[in-house]
């Protein structure tokens, strides 16, 4: 090299100008390090060729794995893009090089030496492209290329539409999610109301906040393949299963999301327990959102900490899915009317309204007419496919209930009229004998409550959002429960008009009939029903005249239930003394001639008259010493019940005799009237409710009576009107003497929802000499004209244990010698509960409560106070203990006060009622001075 460099010197004197111009410009080092290119020419262009074809082939081989990834909707790593993009300038520099190599051979003008700048320039080029090469050559061995992104795998639901009665479960879902003290959530609902698109739309939505890593989504259904769940999770969570058991795939999965707790799962359709670890699913790992049917599998078995229920859609909200999915075709004026109805048919629930819309998309008017038809009266042995996967999914809800007796209770509920009640279905099923080894009312009433809430939730039973104790069913859940019934022989005729009976043979076989508001005035001569048990028929119109034969019900011997409603009877057939069997008997909201024939039903258990017109009761009825309920609630009785008509009914376990019969006769007299002195004799009784208008009639010692009850309706006196009282055990009590004389009645204080109490006679203080266990049960209190009562809770007895803590109604009416209501210490969450308070007329009270109890009102909503003549505040309060007046009574809705002369101020410091000037507040400035109290909270 030292020779070369020796003979390159003197070669650089005799050099032609331009290379010797150039040469001039660089140092002695770099011109010995320039000078050694020409002569590695060969070399470095010898390597650059092969480095490009390596690193061609290296470049295919990352670029193959990327197609391949992306064909597989995988990511592809950052580095990697970056690495192909570096490759391709690398080559594309490579490639310029190689096709320039001739310029380099070029002779020079002279044609006595090589073009030796260019060689220089194009030898060195090649060099430091062969190290850039070498450096990307080795960057290019990937161990993987590609990821599979977090928001893969879970289903996306394009058309979901975003719906204000799921606004608010959505929320809840997605705080829940936030939150990181909860790691188990539920989502339940009927079969066919959303949960699956509802969780998806969730799921979503946490991606988009970046809640979550990773995001998985499994369905679990009837029978769980946990090697399917395990594949689905690991799938989206890119993660690959080197063990082939489902134990060691368990430890697998495991062992990822424990490692990685950002992580939702989503479990769709639970229909079970299922154990999470089984699968792998950490139980305080990743969060876990589950789906069901059944409320009870998400609450009690799989131990969710919160749960969200997805109920049907509301009209406008159900037309505006329905119209959604239909499209353009509804422009047309002629099917406004007809989808409407359609559209009402499907109740709100979302699968049918999206199912039965996408059927009749672009349809003709006669097709939707036909689809009306379908929905209003469907045949099981004609099922369109519409029909069909509507039907499947309720159908498979029962199919779950697993138990026959559930079964058979659903389809019962089915046959009833809507609304569907508590008392009805207790009637049915003793009747029934649907229970085996139940004997009792009491029993079978807490059985009938565990079988309602089962439906519940399943979601086959609703509750009835007026009223307490009723329940309705799904439209479309009732459709399927009655095509299920029809298969096994039970039949349900709703809205016929005209009645149309079932050939011979069909009726034969039929073991229950339902005739539910239908066109019917009478019944068949005979109808030969070997195998029927249960009759119900519920007339449309109420009070015509209904004809039925003595002949009528000689071929059903084995029937068990019968209930006829709506009717009016100028007498039974004679043929119902042939029913042996019957267990229960409802003659419900008719007008009833003559119906002496019931006292030969001698095995009847049951028998109501509610809402009934009758003249007399029948002594006959004394004859039915089987009798455990005696319902004659609301019945309007034209004579007197005659004595020793219920003292005989010895097994009796319920007697209403609510706003009925009235005219009881006094105990030792000689009367022509029954006694309430009978009831002594009904020791079996848990159930009375009587209206007694005189407490004279009240006998002194019914203490064996009243200490048996558990369910109590007892309203003593003149001065109350009876209305349906939703609580199980009320008093309402007008006593002619003192209360102390009265110890069976007492001793129903303490389990008292609602109380009543009218003038209330040698009593001071309510708390000390009622209940002084602080009436824990009571929901209702009312105390009225009384000149005797000074406190509700006196400082005589020390109090310390919580007082009226269910406590919701509080009214005190005419007290007119009452001083405080809280007339010594009590614990804060006294009277916590309360929603509405009315003070009228009590002329020494100074004021209502103190701070220390009215501070934890933070429920009250309505709050009245009118005519007390010495009241001075509102709200009493010790120094310190309301740090904010303005949040006192937070949901406070409704205030009026009212001729309240002395008031000073609403909220006043212990022991002084006047302003900060010293003046009475006039009413109107009073309202003003209010206005922070109630800001935004009048409506």
């Amino acid at each position: 090299m030292e020779f070369i460099s020796v003979i390159a010197a003197k070669i650089v004197e005799s050099m032609v100008e331009p290379v010797g111009q150039w040469l001039a410009e660089h140092t002695v080092v770099r011109v010995r390090q320039w000078l050694g290119y020409p002569f590695q020419y060969n070399i470095n262009i010898k390597n650059l060729k092969n480095g490009e074809i390596d690193l061609k082939a290296a470049r295919d081989r990352v670029q193959h794995s990327v197609d391949a990834a992306k064909r597989n909707t995988e990511e592809i790593e950052p580095d990697v893009n970056e690495w192909l993009e570096r490759v391709d300038v690398i080559l594309g520099n490579a490639r310029e090089i190689l096709e320039g190599k001739e310029e380099a051979n070029m002779r020079c003008s002279i044609g006595a030496c090589l073009n030796l700048k260019v060689r220089c320039q194009q030898s060195e080029k090649a060099k430091n492209i062969v190290q850039e090469i070498n450096e990307e050559a080795k960057k290019g061995r990937f161990s993987k290329v590609s990821y599979r992104n977090a928001s893969h795998g879970t289903r996306t639901y394009v058309n979901y539409m975003p719906l204000e009665s799921r606004t608010s479960t959505v929320k809840g879902l997605m705080d829940a999610l936030r939150d990181d003290t909860i790691k188990m959530i539920g989502v339940w609902g009927m079969p066919g109301a959303g949960k699956t698109t509802l969780v998806s739309e969730v799921s979503r939505q946490a991606k988009e906040e970046k809640l979550f890593n990773d995001v998985t989504m499994s369905a679990v259904m009837q029978s769980p393949n946990l090697r399917r769940i395990q594949g689905e999770i690991a799938d989206m969570l890119d993660l690959k299963f080197d063990k082939e058991t489902v134990l060691g795939r368990a430890d697998r999965l495991r062992k990822r999301l424990e490692k990685d707790k950002k992580v939702l799962v989503i479990l769709d359709d639970i229909w079970k327990k299922v154990d999470l670890e089984e699968i792998g699913i950490p139980c305080n790992g990743c969060k876990v959102v589950l789906t069901s049917r059944n409320r009870d599998v998400l609450s009690s078995e799989m131990g969710t900490q919160q749960d969200f229920e997805l109920r049907v859609l509301p009209q406008e909200e159900a037309w505006s899915l329905f119209e959604k999915t239909v499209g353009d075709s509804l422009k047309d004026p002629n099917l406004q009317s007809i989808a409407t109805q359609v559209c009402e048919e499907c109740a709100g629930l979302p699968v049918a309204l999206v199912t039965v819309a996408k059927a009749l998309k672009n349809k003709s008017l006669f097709e939707w007419k036909d689809a009306l038809q379908q929905l209003r009266r469907p045949s099981p042995a004609h099922l369109t496919s519409m029909q069909a996967t509507i039907y499947s999914k309720i159908k498979l809800s029962y199919k779950h209930l697993g138990s026959p007796v559930v079964q058979s209770f659903f389809l019962l509920c089915g046959q009833m009229s809507s609304p569907i009640t508590y008392p009805d279905l207790l009637r049915y099923c003793f009747g029934l004998c649907l229970f085996h080894g139940i004997n009792t009312l009491e029993d079978a009433r807490n059985r009938v409550s565990t079988l309602v809430r089962i439906l519940q939730d399943s979601c086959l039973l609703l509750e009835d959002p007026l009223r307490r104790d009723y329940f309705r069913m799904h439209d479309l859940v009732r459709d399927v429960a009655i095509l299920i019934a029809k298969d096994g022989n039970m039949l349900t005729m709703i809205n016929e008009d005209p009645v149309k009976w079932p050939d011979e043979d069909a009726i034969r076989k039929c073991t229950r009939i339902s005739i539910l508001n239908s066109d019917i005035h009478e019944l068949p001569d005979r109808l030969e029903c070997p195998k029927l048990e249960f009759l119900f028929v519920y007339a449309k119109e109420n009070g015509c005249y209904f004809k039925i034969a003595d002949t009528f019900f000689k071929g059903m011997r084995k029937l068990k239930v019968l209930d006829l409603t709506r009717m009016r009877l100028s007498s039974l057939p004679s043929s119902i003394n042939l029913l042996t069997n019957l267990q229960t008997l409802c003659l419900d909201q008719c007008v009833l001639g003559d119906i002496d024939v019931i006292g030969e039903l001698k095995n009847l258990d049951i028998l109501s008259l509610g809402y009934s017109e009758v003249k007399q009761l029948p002594r006959q009825i004394g004859l039915l010493t089987h009798l455990r309920m005696l319902d004659l609630r609301n019945c309007t009785i034209h004579e007197v019940i005659p004595p020793n008509v219920l003292s005989p009914l010895i097994h009796l376990e319920e007697l209403y005799v609510s706003n009925s019969f009235t005219q009881w006769g006094v105990e030792g007299l000689n009367d022509e009237r029954a006694s309430l002195a009978e009831l002594k004799h009904l020791s079996q009784l848990t159930t009375l409710e009587v209206h007694i208008p005189d407490a004279n009639m009240l006998p002194k010692d019914l203490d064996l009576l009243f200490s048996n009850l558990k369910r109590y309706k007892i309203f003593v006196g003149d001065v109350w009107g009876w209305f349906d009282n939703p609580d199980d055990r009320a008093l309402k009590l007008k006593l002619n003497t003192s209360f102390q004389s009265y110890s069976g009645i007492k001793m129903l204080l303490n389990g008292t929802e609602d109380l009543c109490l009218d003038e209330l006679k040698g009593i001071k203080s309510v708390l000390c000499e009622l209940d002084m266990e602080g009436f824990q049960q009571l929901k209702h209190l009312h105390l009225q004209n009384n000149a005797e009562i000074k406190y509700i809770t006196d400082s005589t007895v020390r109090v310390t244990h919580v007082v009226f803590p269910s406590l919701e109604v509080f009214s005190l009416q005419n007290l007119i010698n009452l001083e405080e209501i809280c007339h010594c210490p009590l614990p804060s969450t006294s009277f916590h509960k309360l929603r509405v308070v009315r003070v009228v007329h009590c002329d020494k009270l100074k004021f209502v409560f103190p701070s220390s109890i009215a501070k934890g009102f933070s429920q009250l909503e309505e709050l009245e106070i009118r005519e007390c003549n010495d009241m001075g505040a509102i709200v009493v309060e010790v120094e310190g203990e309301i740090e904010d007046r303005n949040m006192i009574f937070p949901q406070l809705r409704r205030l009026a006060l009212h001729r309240l002369p002395k008031l000073m101020s609403f909220i006043s410091k212990q022991n002084s009622f006047i302003t900060d000037a010293g003046e009475i507040i006039p009413e109107r400035e009073l309202q003003y001075s209010l206005m922070p109290i109630l800001q935004e909270q009048v409506h």
